[in-house]
């Protein structure tokens, strides 16, 4: 559970989201693609919004041996967080 009030902007919220419906290990040039195409807030920004939440914990960074470049995950803290906005709030309310 989180304990401590954590801040979530709406645009965090919907890329740790669309992060969080595949299991994969998500790249700045998929996610941001993956955004655009959907037309959700937050594409262009990528790098940073995911950096963002990098250090606030709701994303893990992974690295693979076949690939220079790090990829990223929702955390379990970020699958946490996602899951007590769950129970408060419709997640088809959510873009």
């Amino acid at each position: 559970m989180i304990s401590k009030k954590y801040v979530l902007t709406t645009t965090k919220l919907n890329v740790l989201k669309v992060m969080a419906e595949k299991d994969i290990d998500w790249t700045w040039v998929i996610l941001d693609r993956t955004l655009a195409t959907r037309g959700i807030p937050g594409f262009s920004n990528v790098a940073t919004i995911v950096t963002n939440l990098m250090n606030d914990g709701m994303v893990d960074t992974v690295y693979n041996e076949t690939s220079s470049k790090p990829k990223y995950r929702v955390s379990e803290r970020g699958h946490q967080l996602l899951g007590q906005i769950g129970k408060v709030i419709n997640p088809s309310d959510i873009p």
